[in-house]
């Protein structure tokens, strides 16, 4: 009986000309939802992916067989010049090897070309240095050496060479891109030495780009074990001869060292910036002590005195000995000024230690330990 009204109830409702088609609109609605998700997986692979080979050091057609057995797609994007590496084969990729994708995705490589394209050398004698640099780059050109001559334009470029041959206003050369330019460069015979600049975290090209911004040249670089024609663009410097914040003469080399490490790099990075530190207290100190009238080997002495003294570098019998000779009547030039009857007379300034601190000196007590403490 319960049976036979439920049928009745639903007949009654199907009858219905709305309920009807409501209910076969909501059916064609999930109908059509699971039909466009079954059709999205397929389409789109759900859920399936796969690791990207690593196609670096293979030609196109070796890398195109492998790309099939995991149904992607290459395509070159780009194409360089290494000269170390063969012709034809795959330098970089994107996505990188190892990385997650979905077949048939398509997988962009930059290839090594067979040859150098060539480009016109642009004329760059009578330009800043900086100018000259950036009109090098902006051609495709780097700089392989500064030769400084003397010249009361220091830091402008007089001639440019590419290999052995002048580069003149009216003779156009053509040059590989990427290849190098000698560039003379005037320097005034009194020229001040330049502050060696912090490369120590660059990349090569980075820490290049700084040290002929300054008028310096690079060395042939000290690299790690691990670093190859592959890879060198990822190294990057440890450390630096000269450090950096040292004075340099225009034209000098700075030899630079590369890693892969990172940990090396902070390391290097740390060290780089103490060590600068350092050198600008010693020139400070120096600075100093020779306004006091400290001069020559007394000079150097006191100051490297001074900077162990603040790095807690010496016993209390050295500072005992330091005072005792200083209350010996040493003039700071390096004469004796006393008259030999007490030892005391004698014309010495006192070196404001404090005050090269920045910190407040003490009262004058007599008493040269208050001096130093």
């Amino acid at each position: 009986m319960e049976s036979k009204n439920i049928r009745n109830f639903v007949k009654r409702l199907w009858s219905n000309y709305v309920v009807r088609n409501i209910v076969l609109l909501v059916s064609l609605l999930v109908l059509f939802v699971l039909l466009v998700s079954l059709l999205l997986n397929i389409f789109t692979r759900h859920n399936s992916y796969r690791g990207v080979p690593d196609f670096s050091g293979y030609t196109m057609e070796e890398a195109r067989e492998l790309a099939k057995k995991d149904k992607l797609r290459l395509e070159i994007d780009d194409s360089l010049y290494v000269p170390l590496m063969d012709p034809g084969v795959i330098l970089e990729q994107k996505p990188a090897a190892g990385t997650q994708v979905k077949s048939r995705r398509r997988i962009f490589v930059t290839v090594n070309s067979f040859r150098q394209k060539m480009v016109d050398v642009p004329y760059v004698p009578g330009y800043s240095l900086r100018q000259a640099k950036n009109i090098l780059e902006t051609a495709g050109l780097g700089i392989e050496k500064l030769v400084y001559e003397d010249n009361i334009a220091t830091n402008y470029v007089l001639k440019q060479y590419v290999g052995d041959r002048e580069v003149v206003r009216r003779e156009p050369v053509r040059a590989e891109y990427g290849s190098d330019v000698v560039l003379i460069v005037g320097r005034k015979p009194d020229a001040e030495r330049v502050a060696v600049p912090r490369v120590a975290g660059a990349t090569l090209r980075d820490a290049e780009s700084r040290l002929l911004e300054s008028g310096l040249n690079v060395g042939r670089p000290v690299n790690d074990n691990g670093i190859n024609p592959r890879n060198q663009h990822t190294a990057r410097v440890y450390r630096q001869s000269p450090e950096q914040n040292s004075y340099a003469e225009l034209g000098s080399t700075v030899t630079l060292y590369m890693t892969l490490d990172s940990l090396s790099v902070a390391g290097g990075i740390k060290a780089s910036d103490a060590a600068a530190q350092k050198l600008a207290r010693e020139r400070f100190l120096i600075d100093s002590l020779e306004r006091e009238g400290y001069v020559g080997e007394r000079l150097h002495s006191e100051a490297e005195w001074i900077m162990k003294y603040e790095n807690g570098e010496l016993s209390p019998e050295d500072v005992e000995r330091h005072i005792r000779e200083m209350s010996g009547g040493i003039h700071p030039g390096g004469e004796r000024t006393d008259d030999g009857d007490t030892g005391d007379d004698y014309i010495r300034e006192e070196i404001p230690l404090g005050e090269l601190d920045g910190a407040d000196m003490p009262a004058d007590t007599g008493n040269e330990e208050d001096f130093f403490f």
